[in-house]
């Protein structure tokens, strides 16, 4: 026995080109799931009418039970590969599949003339049988006759054991029917299983009108078409190097930080800006802005400084003020006075930027261009914020933002490479509502003006969307489309029909209003009731 796998898009035509041109007289068809050929039985039937033709025998092996059941409907042998053989698949057409039957019809009146046509000869094969069974049956009592005659006193003890031998054959037949019958209502009881496809006819729907999205709102408001909103704000800064593309002659003084140290008293102390530090070897750095050096801790007469930290610049350019780190510096101010011990200063990072010379200069084109990049790579981060992916949930829609960049500054010192910086901080805020608040009200809407229908297929559109960040309130258009169908329960109906005939269950169906079409697909094929279990059974509706 030969495997022929048939593939999805394989018509009937080349399967039966595949069976003619296989070297052997049986064939296992395998046919997938969604194969073409279950498109209609009448592809099943022809395949078995050449098959028949070519003295071929064919059995249909699959997992899909349509194309096991347009099989079956086609007198083919049909199996399931997980069931060795033993599922079979039922789909109860009486609610759709009119034309199915139709072509089974069909296809059995073409049988019947067929047979009609070989008769003639299969009489003639049976009347030459019926001559020959006389003559077989004369020669053999002939040649037994004498047997017969001397093993005639022993025919009652032969009776006896064939009595006894049919008592056997009695009851072994009578617990083979109740062990068949055990294991039907077992497979019935505990392994039946039923799947009820329904869709109902369905009407387009329209709808279009304003909505206002408040974030003072807490629930839907149908009268002024009002949803509950929800506001959104960010803050982020960065600075980013970018190559300076001038040359210049530069004379910068190198800058960096000190910590200043208060071990003098536990009073604070006021340090003016300008304020000179000076370095062992006599360099002198002045601080930028004015600060206050706190009180020193005096615990049990002992002192532990207090500090602070502060921008300090050379006195003069050059690359000789890049230093550091430098653990002590005075404050030649103080000199000759008891603080002059008791504040000082630390640079813990060296100083940079001291330079004399050509140097690298960023153009008005280079911060210009600087500027717009970090501004827009600051808005790009900010509205990753604001995605859908960041606020699961919440629609917040195209234009229902707002971005100010509150700082950008340019620092024109390049650096050894020929880089200057940027720094710039910016903030957004937005307004958003959830889409299930807006999809509710429709729902409602809808049940509103039809008890008995709901809304499905929902498709939303939006356009216009204009947020008031004084109002806190988002205005925006909505385009929404879907589909009407009569409102149905699956557990409600799962419940009604459980334990119920598959007649009842088919005039259960037919009644439900606005059906389009049903299916009903049983296993095994034998059933004829619904599983009494609710896991065993399924409902499928659009």
């Amino acid at each position: 026995m030969k495997k022929i796998f048939v593939s999805k898009n394989e018509n009937v035509a080349e399967v039966v080109e595949k069976i003619l041109g296989s070297g052997t007289e049986e064939i296992i068809l395998v046919v997938p799931k969604g194969s073409v050929l279950g498109e209609s039985v009448s592809n099943f039937h022809l395949l078995k009418r050449e098959a028949e033709s070519a003295a071929k025998k064919i059995l249909i092996e699959s997992v899909d039970e349509e194309i096991l059941a347009l099989a079956k409907a086609s007198r083919l042998v049909a199996s399931h590969p997980l069931f060795e053989g033993e599922r079979r698949s039922s789909a109860i057409s009486d609610i759709v599949l009119r034309g199915a039957a139709r072509e089974e019809a069909s296809e059995d009146a073409e049988r019947a003339a067929l047979s009609q046509k070989r008769k003639p000869a299969e009489d003639a094969a049976a009347e030459r049988r019926s001559r020959e069974i006389p003559k077989v049956a004369i020669e053999s009592s002939a040649k037994n006759a004498p047997v017969a005659e001397d093993t005639k006193a022993e025919t009652p003890p032969v009776r006896g054991r064939r009595r006894h031998s049919g008592k056997k054959l009695i009851l072994a037949t009578l617990a083979a029917v109740i062990v068949i019958g055990a294991a039907v209502w077992a497979v019935n009881t505990f392994f039946g299983r039923a799947t009820i496809t329904i869709n109902f006819k369905k009407t387009p729907w329209l709808y279009e009108h304003a909505f206002v999205a408040d974030v003072s709102t807490k629930s839907l408001n149908f009268d002024k078409n009002t949803l509950p909103g929800e506001l959104f704000s960010s803050q982020k800064n960065g600075v980013q190097p970018y190559p300076a593309s001038g040359v210049s002659n530069v004379s910068q003084k190198a800058t960096g930080k000190i910590t200043i140290y208060n071990a003098y008293s536990s009073s604070p102390q006021t340090l003016v800006a300008t304020t000179r530090f000076l370095t062992p070897d006599g360099k002198i750095f002045r601080i930028t802005n004015q600060v206050v050096v706190p009180g020193a801790e005096i615990k049990n007469g002992l002192i532990t400084p207090a500090s602070i930290d502060a921008g300090i610049v050379a006195a003069t350019s050059g690359p000789e003020y890049n230093l550091g780190p430098i653990p002590r510096l005075t404050i030649p101010g103080f000199e000759g006075t008891p603080r002059y011990a008791g504040f000082y200063g630390e640079i813990k990072t060296p100083t940079s930027g001291g330079y004399v010379g050509r140097k690298m200069v960023p153009t008005a084109t280079d911060i210009s261009t600087a500027k717009d990049k970090i501004t827009k790579d600051l808005k790009d981060r900010l509205l990753m914020d604001i995605s859908p992916g960041s606020l699961p949930g919440f629609n917040i829609l195209n234009g229902a933002w707002e971005i100010n960049v509150t700082k950008l500054s340019v620092n024109e010192n390049t650096n050894a490479s020929g880089s200057f910086s940027v720094f710039a901080e910016a903030n957004i805020k937005a307004i958003g509502f959830k889409e299930s608040d807006l999809k509710s009200f429709l729902t409602l809407l809808v049940s509103k003006n039809s008890s008995n229908t709901v809304l499905a297929d929902m498709q939303l559109n939006y356009d216009q969307a204009k947020p008031d960040f004084k109002l806190n309130t988002l205005s925006f258009n909505l385009s929404a489309r879907g589909s009407l169908k009569p409102a149905f329960s699956p557990e409600d109906f799962k419940s009604e029909i459980l334990g119920q005939t598959t007649e009842k269950t088919r005039t259960l169906i037919s009644g439900l209003p606005g059906l389009s079409d049903a299916k009903i697909s049983l296993w095994p094929v034998w059933l004829s009731r619904i599983p009494s279990a609710a896991s065993r059974v399924t409902i499928l509706t659009n």
